[in-house]
């Protein structure tokens, strides 16, 4: 059983006046309270107690795809928060079922797919016209990972189901603690769960409200167990048992090889078109970098520094993106121009994609499977003339030495 005392203030006279609870049935608190307060100051959530790996949150806003609070860590993990004052007369399992239920529209989506709805988060959207990437950077310029592996975490958490999955309440009852037994219907997510009581207090020495975070319960390490029948050729069942301890800050990160990138392509036909593109790629002279989800293609400087030059990044959902090739030209000493003209005339290929108003050597979006695929050939004939573009303009640069 919990106890707490009571909080007090203590004037600059010392003298004490006791904090009054405002219990979760005072209709003084709007259901939308913990909502907003979680969305302007993330710290009240103790997700350093939870899972620090988690931390620091950066709000992404509020009612995204009707998730109440939505969050991400500089270097790429997601939290999801269902928030509850207990005066609904709805059963705690449900609250529990619900917040499940998001994580696994969550683990469906694509890194784009997440970007595009938390544009559409409760007015007014905290991430207006900038990329997700740059939202979150300009939040913790200190501690957000690179452009290319923040995208990768944040796409290989959402193909995992890896998030902190909270439940922020006003006065959690002490049978929601019994309602964990739920987690194990989604035993192909590797989430964390916690209970977050919020404990409200008011006073008359001052307008608004105190909040007190405490944690009430959270998982402890769940080995789970996923069972993969690929079918390539010669069908054969792989399991693979989840090491509890990857939720740990010290883990070390799967990184792919081509074999696992493409047993985790969604269908044959997207599986052929990655294959066209890398070996087009390959072709061309260009370096493939495997990561946890997807692949980099890089191109190796021309001049000779042995930096890379990344061409573009297919995901394990046969996704394209690219980002940073201006950037790496012009620190090799080399015609920045190239890298932004083949972002524009890649853009340019498909319908809607368009290049980023605050990043111009960046799409806006990344280019799903289905788009590509008939455009295979354009985008091959692209890669190879910017490739001959950067061949020539190292050339040129050696010439003048």
């Amino acid at each position: 059983m919990r106890r707490t005392g009571v909080p007090n203030v203590v004037t600059g006279d010392g003298v004490h006046h006791a904090l009054s609870r405002v219990e979760f049935h005072d209709k003084s608190i709007a259901e939308e309270f913990l909502q907003k307060a979680l969305d302007t100051a993330p710290q009240l959530l103790p997700v350093e107690d939870l899972d620090p790996s988690y931390s620091p949150l950066v709000s992404l806003g509020r009612e995204i795809d009707n998730i109440d609070n939505l969050f991400v860590s500089p270097n790429g993990r997601i939290t999801l928060v269902e928030t509850k004052l207990w005066r609904n007369p709805e059963a705690t399992r449900e609250v529990v079922a619900q917040l499940l239920d998001y994580a696994a529209r969550l683990n469906s989506w694509s890194y784009s797919e997440l970007e595009q709805a938390v544009r559409k988060a409760l007015p007014p959207a905290p991430l207006g016209e900038q990329s997700l990437y740059e939202y979150v950077a300009a939040k913790c310029p200190g501690a957000v990972l690179p452009e290319e592996q923040f995208i990768d975490e944040v796409q290989k958490g959402l193909r995992a189901g890896r998030f902190l999955l909270l439940i922020v309440g006003d006065g959690i009852r002490e049978n929601v603690e019994t309602m964990l037994g739920l987690l194990h219907q989604r035993p192909q997510m590797l989430f964390t769960f916690g209970l977050v009581e919020m404990q409200v207090y008011e006073s008359p020495l001052f307008s608004g409200h105190l909040l007190l975070p405490l944690v009430v319960a959270q998982t402890t390490e769940i080995q789970r167990a996923v069972v993969r029948v690929v079918t390539t050729g010669e069908a054969k069942v792989e399991v693979a048992i989840d090491d509890s301890t990857e939720h740990k800050q010290s883990s070390v990160r799967r990184t792919l090889n081509e074999d696992l990138f493409f047993a985790e392509l969604p269908d044959d036909s997207t599986s052929s078109m990655c294959r066209d593109l890398l070996d087009a790629a390959v072709e061309l002279g260009a370096l493939l970098g495997w990561r946890s989800s997807g692949v980099s293609v890089q191109l190796p400087d021309p001049g000779g520094s042995g930096r890379p030059i990344t061409l573009y990044v297919l995901s394990t959902s046969g996704e394209l993106y690219t980002g940073w090739i201006s950037d790496q030209l012009r620190s090799v000493g080399l015609d920045g121009e190239i890298g932004l003209e083949y972002v524009r005339s890649l853009a340019a290929l498909f319908k809607g994609v368009g290049v980023s108003a605050r990043k111009p050597d960046n799409i806006a979006r990344s280019i799903r499977a289905a788009e590509l695929k008939p455009r295979v050939d354009d985008v091959k004939a692209l890669v190879a003339e910017t490739v001959a573009r950067i061949e020539d303009s190292a050339q040129a640069s050696l010439d003048s030495a």
